[in-house]
């Protein structure tokens, strides 16, 4: 029976993994908990942020945003400041130092308010930064070229991040949400936890992240820490840890809509205060009329709409540990000045035909082999494929863990498994002479439940990403 190896990931940042593990202690729970009441309780929210907000200027250089197309743009910021109650979180040094953008996400909000849109930009992304000017101190940075885009934010402040990412996008930023990680342990309690899954498990030293195998629910320091590692997920790099934080948030979105938080008024204040001492936000949507009118229209947005995404992205052309938009990113940019969804929507399937239904022979032999290293997998999936007929069914263990759940058949056994992969949401179907009749490999990639997962949307302009209503699991790094 194939079993796919682990292999120990070369991530394109681990020669820097010392230098720059106190840089990677930041917040991204309260950009996702941001998300979450932009989307549903912002009329709540504003009865706690009348006198909680700080308010910026909302684009502090010579650049002019682009042209409006009739949705709203939020950036969303996660500031790594380790000054005043996150001094915790670094040595002396780190909170002495200039607070960098290590969490930057381009919220856009459809035109009709039926699509929500959520672009990443990795820290380690190089870009022209324009002149920008601190409103306080009246310094004055220069436009620069090849800089880190996380530096932006050092250059007078959020501002300086807005006009960036419009001048690098194209498009029109209407506000920002700028956030530091100092509530975030409080937060996720609030909301009683957030449910993960890791395929394997992991021990991340530099972030403190320490989970087994399958879904756990995290919250306080093991919350920031999943939204924090780097070293934690993929090959190690900060596009996997984006993929987390996209993972987490969507989580967050389904349980804020299923545990009926949203019609909560305790509930929903409780968040408010938890977030609105550490939020800054440019002086309009300070306006409490404005985050009421954000949340009034959009407490009915589906899950399926709403689209997270990562910047399309290729290694540096003078430094593989950076990183440069590819070509691909055009599209993306150019999507959401159209103000289009970035979930490419499918080209709808031509009708089948029909044809004479086949007999199944549900007495055939079915091995199902639990190759996830966790406990039960194998008994569950055999009674749902009891469920469907089949008297020969027989759990069983594989040595080996794998990462892809595939249904194997022999010979004569086509229409059978491919019932069977259809009933567990499976698409890896493979034709071998090495089983007899049908066999079920459970891999890493099926942690949990009786049937998988959706299947990853399409993400336009091929960029990475789901949709809210997914429930991902993480792949761990391979220690």
């Amino acid at each position: 029976m194939p079993q796919a190896p682990r292999l120990r990931s070369t991530g394109r940042h681990m020669r820097t993994t010392v230098m720059t593990s106190n840089r990677n202690k930041w917040i991204a729970l309260l950009t996702a908990c941001m998300l979450v009441i932009v989307v549903g309780f912002g009329g709540v929210l504003a009865l706690r942020m009348r006198n909680n907000l700080h308010t910026q200027e909302l684009n502090i250089s010579n650049y002019k945003d682009g042209l409006e197309n009739g949705a709203l743009d939020i950036l969303v910021i996660g500031s790594d400041t380790r000054k005043g109650n996150n001094g915790a979180y670094g040595d002396e040094d780190d909170r002495n130092s200039e607070a960098r953008a290590d969490v930057m996400m381009l919220l856009q909000i459809s035109k009709d308010r039926k699509n929500v849109s959520v672009l990443s930009f990795p820290r380690d992304l190089m870009v022209n930064v324009p002149q920008c000017t601190d409103p306080e101190s009246g310094t004055v940075y220069p436009a620069e070229e090849n800089v880190q885009i996380n530096e932006s934010l050092s250059r007078g402040g959020a501002g300086c991040t807005v006009a960036t990412i419009s001048k690098l996008t194209g498009v029109n930023i209407d506000h920002f949400m700028l956030v530091d990680f100092n509530a975030v342990k409080e937060l996720s309690k609030v909301v009683g936890g957030v449910q993960v899954c890791v395929d394997a498990p992991i021990d991340d030293e530099y972030s403190g992240l320490k989970l087994p195998a399958g879904t756990s629910t995290v919250e306080g320091e093991q919350a920031l820490a999943f939204l924090r590692s780097r070293h934690g997920f993929s090959d190690g790099s900060d596009i996997g840890r984006i993929q987390a934080q996209q993972g987490f948030m969507s989580s967050l979105l389904r349980k804020v809509k299923s545990e009926g938080t949203l019609s909560n008024p305790g509930r929903l204040i409780n968040i408010a205060e938890a977030i609105t001492q550490n939020v800054t936000v440019d002086k309009n949507l300070g306006n409490i009329s404005t985050l009421v009118g954000v949340g009034a229209t959009l407490g009915g947005v589906d899950l399926s709409n709403v689209v997270f995404a990562t910047v399309p992205t290729e290694p540096w052309s003078q430094d593989e540990n950076r990183l440069q938009v590819s070509a691909d990113a055009a599209n993306v940019f150019q999507r959401l000045r159209d103000d289009k969804s970035l979930k490419e929507e499918k080209a709808p399937e031509a009708p089948a035909t029909s044809a004479a239904p086949v007999q199944l022979d549900r007495t055939v032999p079915v091995s199902v082999y639990n190759a996830t290293g966790l406990d039960g997998r194998s008994a569950t999936i055999a009674s749902v494929i009891e469920g469907l007929g089949y008297t020969n069914v027989t759990p069983g263990t594989s040595a080996n863990p794998t990462n892809f759940t595939t249904v194997f058949y022999s010979t004569g056994y086509e229409a059978e498994a491919k019932e069977i992969a259809a009933k567990l949401n499976v698409t890896r179907v493979v034709a071998t002479e090495e089983v007899q009749g049908v066999s079920v490999t459970i891999g890493t990639d099926f942690p949990s439940g009786e049937a998988m997962e959706k299947q990853e949307a399409a993400i336009a302009g091929n960029a990475t990403g789901q949709t809210a209503d997914q429930n991902k699991c993480q792949t761990a790094f391979a220690y």
